[in-house]
């Protein structure tokens, strides 16, 4: 373990560990633009420069390796490195980096999206100077649409290479590379091979700058207006980890956030754009009963006892249909209520997608289904043949959402039922053959565990605002338990359904979203 001097403090660190990395697990700041832990080092920004003791030049930090040296090479006969981040020398090279880089930068600081999370405005105003001595005219380009929603405004571009070392070494695709040499150098992609693979989007978040923007956002809001919150994206079994930006309950973005043992660094076009498909719906926010065609809006108490009452005349010949749309708690909630008269939809599916790092979007397309399979036990796969041999003539149904399209066998299914409950946040396919509609929450306003296809368990938190008189669905479940069942226990908070639980299934005890936190954890 070399021992390290920055500035005036001591570090031991692994051997082969670079000053870069080094500073930044400290707390000391060492600011660059092209260096990013996920690719490959290229030192071309040369923003991270510092003054290494016994060496003639400066350094760049982010490819000089801290190792042991012989005793007798040692600064200060104890030192295996000493390095200065902030002595004079180190401060007059940043400006001239930082004026040279600034040239032909616009002063769009006003109308730019990146503003408010810019590595150039941080540096700018800590590191560089406060006038700029280029008198000269700016160069100036028009900006290009590169693929899949992304568009570069080359004015704003400082050649940092993050965007194409991204599709050479993550994606693997190598659409983007650098044009031309020197003045003339400019990020483009291939003529016959624009940008197209389902990371692009991540593109526009490693860009340092504002010069690789989303389509999706550009000139939507800014930053300082939107609530960042953790949560986990929904549209497949990775459970890629996320941030949700929205502004009075609309979503304007989402962004991957790190999680080494889920995502890495990044996330899917499909997961990151998928949140639109929630913004035009038919939001079902009251209780509601089946009046002939149409539906009549029932307040809470009335809707669970009408709830109740049917489930108490058939309850030998009702089953429960859990979702993988769901959190654990719902399911196990309804789980209970239903004891082993359980089943599930058909699953949704896709196409198995692997990147060369490993990235994965998985074949299957709901967030949940090993914690469907750990929390329900042995579901009856054949769910139809149950309904036949057991007589089922009602249905409670944790509804998908609108991901889920009914195949002509459900609809005949649906259509012979006595009664058909649905627990929805959407008049889908399923809620209109209901009789009795109970409004759940949408997946961002839901909060609860979901486990991923490799056993991590993850706190899926509430990114917007309860609607109208929804509720979340392990209350409602637990509400129409507690209508069935005086003497079933009551939960006060999500808390309790999660112990609960835990002491049933063996794999989820001891857990808590406290432990959970924001990175998930390991199931035993």
């Amino acid at each position: 373990m070399p021992l390290l001097k920055i500035d005036d403090k001591e570090i031991q660190v692994e051997s082969g560990t670079t000053i870069l990395e080094t500073a930044i697990a400290s707390g000391i700041e060492i600011p660059y633009y092209c260096y990013h832990p996920a690719l490959e080092v290229v030192g071309s920004c040369r923003m991270c420069l510092v003054q290494v003791e016994g060496m003639p030049k400066l350094q760049v930090s982010c490819n000089t390796f801290v190792g042991e040296v012989h005793p007798d090479r040692k600064v200060n006969g104890k030192y295996d490195m000493v390095v200065y981040t902030q002595n004079e020398l180190v401060v007059k090279e940043r400006k001239n980096i930082l004026e040279f880089l600034l040239l032909n930068h616009p002063l769009d600081c006003p109308v730019c999206d990146q503003a408010g999370e810019c590595y150039l405005q941080d540096y700018s105003f800590k590191f560089g100077n406060a006038h700029s001595r280029f008198e000269e005219e700016k160069r100036v380009r028009p900006n290009e649409y590169l693929g899949s929603q992304i568009v570069i405004n080359h004015n704003r571009c400082i050649l940092c290479s993050r965007c194409v070392r991204f599709t050479q070494e993550i994606s693997g695709t190598s659409e983007l590379f650098v044009e031309a040499r020197g003045y003339n150098s400019k990020i483009a992609a291939l003529e016959d091979k624009p940008l197209d693979n389902l990371l692009a989007g991540n593109v526009a978040d490693i860009c340092p700058v504002g010069a690789l923007l989303s389509t999706d956002y550009i000139h939507k809001n800014r930053i300082w207006n939107l609530e960042q919150k953790p949560s986990v994206c929904q549209d497949c079994s990775v459970g890629c980890n996320v941030d949700v930006f929205s502004q009075q309950d609309q979503i304007f973005r989402l962004t991957a956030r790190e999680n080494q043992d889920v995502n890495g660094y990044f996330m899917c076009d499909i997961g990151r754009y998928g949140f639109h498909r929630f913004e035009k719906i038919e939001r079902i926010i009251h209780p509601m009963v089946r009046n002939g065609k149409s539906f009549n809006v029932l307040d809470w108490d009335e809707a669970i006892k009408k709830t109740a009452d049917l489930i108490e005349k058939s309850k030998e010949k009702t089953a429960g249909i859990v979702s993988p749309f769901h959190t654990n708690e719902s399911n196990y909630l309804l789980g209970l209520l239903m004891k082993e008269t359980l089943g599930f939809l058909p699953p949704i599916t896709g196409e198995e997608i692997t990147f060369p790092t490993k990235f994965r979007i998985s074949a299957d397309r709901s967030p949940n289904l090993r914690g469907v399979n750990d929390i329900c036990g042995d579901l009856v796969k054949d769910f139809t043949s149950i309904i036949k041999t057991r007589d089922i003539r009602g249905l409670y149904i944790l509804d998908d959402g609108v991901d889920r399209k009914l195949d002509d066998s459900w609809k005949d299914i649906l259509a012979k039922m006595d009664f058909v409950i649905v627990q929805s946040y959407a008049m889908t396919e399923l809620a209109k053959s209901a009789h009795i509609v109970l409004p759940g929450l949408a997946p961002f306003e839901r909060e609860g565990t979901i486990t991923n296809d490799k056993g991590r368990i993850q706190w899926l938190r509430p990114s917007l605002a309860t609607k109208g008189d929804s509720k979340p669905d392990w209350e409602i479940l637990m509400l129409v338990r507690n209508a069935l069942h005086k003497e079933s226990e009551y939960f006060a908070d999500l808390g309790e359904v999660i112990k609960k639980m835990g002491d049933q299934f063996p794999n989820y005890s001891g857990i808590s979203l406290f432990k959970i936190g924001t990175q998930g954890m390991a199931l035993t």
